[in-house]
């Protein structure tokens, strides 16, 4: 009997894990925590003691030649006993089973986050080092130092935009989202720098509507659209370089660029476009959508702040949501 009685407790634990596991399927502990429990532990508690009664009548009846009825007179008290202890063992179960599926779910959600977190600063990162590497400081000082001989007034101006982009680079390297009328202000200064080594066959216009400026872009989006326009395309007084960003219906941000003649660098060029839609893709399921014709067009989705504070937003993804 006792050796009976393992093999039972053993079968019932099987039971009773395999119904668990059909339940979460049907009903999700995350939605339905209170519901989930108490289903469980009903449906649990009468096929558990459903299973116990049916084995054990069928054991004891082989053995001792019983029917239902003098089965459960004879081992009334038994039943009974068997009955609440399964109730409390099972109701303990169901604690516990619930317990640590919070807990197991509590801790994926954290290692996710945290993965997702660093995959967030690794392309924020790779988007930044492009604008502090010793290249474009190099580009940055060799054109003060000619200007300083013909135009110490746009030396002075040069020097003030390049300090504004690299400030905004370094106060907005672990911002996940900033305004768009920050990202413009700093384009802006970056066009400007552009603009002194290529006159003005380079032309940039922005034409945004005030009620998308407080909409939010990852650092660096639009500035590095802008870059590899300049960076691929053959700028000269024959063949200039238009750049227009606009708004489409409040609902995207359009970069559109001319192109003057086939790219030699397409692989860094979907290296950048490649980091902009993984870091777009951390905030909305909205596409960046990207036209190679006679014009380059990228189209960014909007992303709209859900609470209207600037300081509760950046670095924070539960407090944003797509058009």
């Amino acid at each position: 009997m006792i050796a009976f009685s393992i093999i039972l407790a053993n079968a019932v634990g099987i039971l009773v894990h395999f119904m668990n596991k059909q339940l979460d399927r049907w009903i999700n502990w995350r939605q339905l925590f209170f519901s989930r429990f108490f289903i469980g532990f009903i449906i649990t508690l009468t096929a558990a003691c459903s299973f116990i009664f049916l084995i054990g009548y069928l054991t004891v009846a082989i053995v001792y030649q019983l029917n239902v009825s003098e089965f459960y007179l004879r081992w009334q008290e038994e039943i009974w006993k068997l009955g609440i202890l399964s109730l409390i063992i099972l109701f303990i179960y169901e604690v516990f089973y619930g317990w640590f599926y919070s807990y197991r779910y509590y801790a994926s959600t954290q290692v996710d986050k945290l993965k997702s977190d660093r995959l967030q600063m690794e392309l924020q990162y790779e988007s930044l080092k492009s604008q502090i590497s010793p290249h474009y400081l190099f580009n940055c000082l060799n054109t003060i130092s000619s200007l300083l001989y013909k135009d110490t007034l746009a030396a002075e101006e040069f020097i003030r935009r390049m300090a504004d982009t690299f400030r905004y680079v370094i106060d907005n390297h672990n911002h996940k989202l900033v305004l768009l009328s920050d990202e413009l202000a700093f384009v802006k200064s970056y066009y400007y720098l552009m603009k002194v080594r290529y006159k003005e066959h380079l032309k940039l216009e922005i034409n945004i509507p005030s009620g998308v400026m407080d909409t939010l872009v990852p650092p660096l989006t639009i500035q590095m659209l802008i870059e590899n326009a300049v960076k691929h395309n053959d700028i000269s007084k024959e063949h200039e370089v238009f750049i227009y960003v606009f708004a489409q219906d409040n609902t995207k941000i359009i970069v559109s660029s001319t192109k003057t003649k086939s790219s030699d660098h397409r692989e860094s060029f979907h290296v950048g476009l490649t980091n902009i839609k993984n870091r777009y893709s951390f905030f909305t399921k909205d596409k960046v959508n990207v036209k190679d014709g006679e014009k380059f067009v990228v189209e960014l989705p909007v992303i709209k702040p859900v609470l209207a504070s600037r300081k509760q937003f950046n670095g924070n993804v539960n407090l944003m949501s797509s058009v």
